[in-house]
C-alpha cells in the first residue's frame, strides 16, 4: 500500500515549513532594515526623495511578504499540522470502489481536500482525500484498500481496476485555485498599500520636524521653487539646541493661521507689509542697522536690483513684470529665538545667500 503520511513525509514537510518561515522572516527583516536605514539617512535636503522611496520599497516588498505567506508559508504550515495530526492516529484499513468527486472545500485553517467515496456493495462510506494527493489516486470505479484515519484517506493500494472506464468528474477548472488565491491576498494587499502610506507618513513626520524650541521657521510670501534645499542652506548656520530650519510658503498655513502667526521669520513684499504688521516684531539691536528706511522693522532681503540667480534658486521671484517688488525680511513677534538669537543666526544666513548682506 502506498502510504501518503509517513513519518519521512512529515519530516520532509517539516523542512520546508521551516525553510519558507526562514525566508519569510529573512524577507521581513529586509523590508524593515531598508526602512530603519531610509529613515537614519533623511535630512532635510533629501526628505522628499527619501520619503518616496520608503512608500515604494515598503508597500514593493510588502506585498512579496505577504504573497510568501499567503501562497507559501501558511499553506505550509497547515499542511505540518494536518500531517502531524494524522500520524498521531490509529489508521483504519477499509476495502471497495474508489471513486474520487468534483467537490472540494477548505478545511478551517487546514487543508484543502477533495470529496471521495468507497462503495462496497450497498455500503457507502463517505471519504476526504487532500487535494495534493489527487494525482496519485486511481481510476474511478478501481477496487482499492485503503488507509484512513478519521475520514481522510492517507494511503491506497489498488486491488483491481474497473472492467470499463468510468468518467471520472472534473475537478477545479483551470484558473480556479489562482482565482482562490488572489480573492484571498487582494484585500491583503489593499490594506497594506492603505496603512503603509498613512504609517511611513507619521513615521517621517516626526523625523523631519520638530517642537519651536528645536528649529527655526520661516515664512515666505512667495512661491517657492525649492524649500528643501532652501532650508538645507540655512541649517547650515545654527547651532545646539537648534536641530532644524524650516521653510514654507505662505499657503502652508491656509487652512489654519497659528503656525503662520508664530514664526520666526518673515519673507514679505513691501505691498503686503501692513497686512501682517502685527505679526512682526522690532529688529534686534545687531541688526537695525540693515533696516529699510521706510520700513524700520524690516531689512530688504531681494529686489529689483537683487542678483536673480541668488533668489531664483530657491523662490519663483521675477525681475520682471508685476513681480519685480521688494521683498523684506522680519522677525516674528511671537517668535521663541529672539533672545537666544537662533531667529538672528538664520537671518543674517539667508540675506547672505541671497547675496544683500555680508
Amino acid at each position: 500500500m502506498e502510504s501518503f503520511c509517513t513519518e519521512k513525509d512529515v519530516a520532509a514537510q517539516r523542512k520546508l515549513t521551516r525553510r519558507y518561515a526562514y525566508l519569510f522572516y529573512g524577507l521581513c527583516l529586509f523590508t524593515l532594515a531598508i526602512f530603519v536605514f531610509l529613515c537614519i539617512i533623511t535630512d532635510t535636503a533629501n526628505a522628499a526623495r527619501t520619503l518616496r522611496m520608503a512608500l515604494i520599497s515598503s508597500v514593493l516588498w510588502g506585498w512579496i511578504c505577504i504573497a510568501l505567506y499567503v501562497c507559501l508559508l501558511s499553506p505550509a504550515r497547515a499542511n505540518l499540522s494536518h500531517l502531524e495530526g494524522l500520524l498521531d492516529q490509529e489508521p483504519s484499513v477499509r476495502e471497495g470502489r474508489f471513486f474520487l468527486t468534483a467537490d472540494s472545500f477548505q478545511i478551517p485553517k487546514s487543508v484543502r481536500v477533495r470529496r471521495a467515496r468507497l462503495e462496497d456493495g450497498d455500503e457507502f462510506l463517505p471519504l476526504n482525500l487532500d487535494e495534493a494527493w489527487v494525482s496519485r489516486a486511481p481510476a474511478n470505479g478501481s477496487l482499492v484498500r485503503v488507509q484512513t484515519v478519521r475520514k481522510f484517506i492517507t494511503g491506497i493500494e489498488v486491488l483491481d481496476m474497473p472492467a470499463a472506464p468510468v468518467p471520472s468528474e472534473e475537478g477545479n477548472f483551470p484558473g480556479k485555485r489562482f482565482l482562490r488565491t488572489f480573492f484571498r491576498l487582494f484585500p491583503l494587499l489593499l490594506l497594506w498599500a492603505v496603512v503603509i502610506p498613512i504609517f511611513t507618513g507619521f513615521v517621517f513626520t516626526h523625523i523631519t520636524d520638530t517642537d519651536s524650541f528645536h528649529k527655526v521657521s520661516v515664512y515666505v510670501d512667495a512661491e517657492l521653487k525649492d524649500a528643501a534645499a532652501l532650508a538645507s542652506r540655512l541649517e547650515e548656520s545654527v547651532s545646539d539646541p537648534i536641530r532644524m530650519v524650516k521653510v514654507h510658503p505662505f499657503t502652508y498655513a491656509l487652512f489654519g493661521s497659528d503656525a503662520l502667526k508664530q514664526a520666526d521669520l518673515y519673507i514679505v513684499p513691501a505691498s503686503h507689509v501692513s497686512e501682517y504688521r502685527d505679526w512682526f516684531a522690532p529688529l534686534p539691536e545687531e541688526m537695525v542697522s540693515l533696516a529699510s528706511p521706510e520700513i524700520p522693522d524690516g531689512i530688504p532681503a531681494f529686489g529689483p536690483e537683487s542678483d536673480p540667480g541668488a533668489v531664483s534658486s530657491f523662490i519663483l521671484y521675477s525681475t520682471s513684470g508685476n513681480k519685480a517688488e521688494l521683498y523684506l525680511l522680519f522677525f516674528g513677534r511671537s517668535s521663541v529665538h529672539l533672545e537666544d538669537h537662533a531667529a538672528a543666526d538664520v537671518a543674517k544666513a539667508l540675506l547672505s545667500l541671497f547675496g544683500g548682506h555680508d
